[in-house]
């Protein structure tokens, strides 16, 4: 039997991780900006917290997942849903962040971030063999990047990470119903 489409189950999955998404979308904009600040000297210890955050982003996932498995679903979910709830939160916490990211290289001081940008890709370059002139047309390039095209350079990568880590933490953190919660 085909099972049906439980439009209920959709809804509110779908509300739980609007939700969520905006708090690992909060986490992620307390990253970015410690990571922009960072870039000044006089800034640098935030640039290790911004990295904490970051990193923190699975276990965050994870602990809003679990709470909304234990909250909404009695402690029991299938991968499925644990799924599209993952890929749903990555999603509004993405838009977030996004958002968030066009705002600043649109109208925040973004010099010190493009020079900090510049002399990393500058020496990376450099330490690969590349001739002058061609890392000079690239550093050009990269320099005349308008404000959508980084926030959407950040969004892909936001979403490549939601591809990697959402079947790991939905495997993780499904839960089938145990013989007693079958027979109750």
């Amino acid at each position: 039997l085909i099972k049906m489409i439980d439009v209920i189950k959709i809804i509110q999955t779908k509300a739980f991780a609007r939700q969520d998404g905006a708090i690992l979308g909060a986490v992620w904009i307390a990253s970015f900006a410690m990571t922009m600040m960072s870039v000044k000297p006089e800034y640098g210890v935030l640039g290790l917290i911004a990295n904490v955050l970051t990193l923190s982003t699975p276990f965050v996932l994870a602990k809003r997942l679990k709470s909304f498995r234990d909250y909404a679903l009695d402690g029991i979910i299938s991968f499925r849903r644990s799924l599209f709830y993952c890929v749903q939160t990555f999603f509004y916490a993405t838009l977030l962040l996004t958002i968030v990211q066009y705002l600043w290289f649109r109208f925040m001081d973004t010099g010190a971030f493009m020079n900090y940008l510049m002399e990393s890709y500058r020496m990376m370059l450099q330490a690969s063999n590349i001739p002058a002139a061609e890392i000079n047309t690239l550093i050009d390039a990269i320099m005349m990047m308008k404000p959508i095209a980084w926030a959407a350079a950040f969004m892909v990568t936001d979403l490549v990470v939601a591809v990697i880590l959402s079947p790991i933490i939905a495997a993780l953190m499904s839960r089938k119903a145990t013989k007693q919660q079958t027979i109750n």
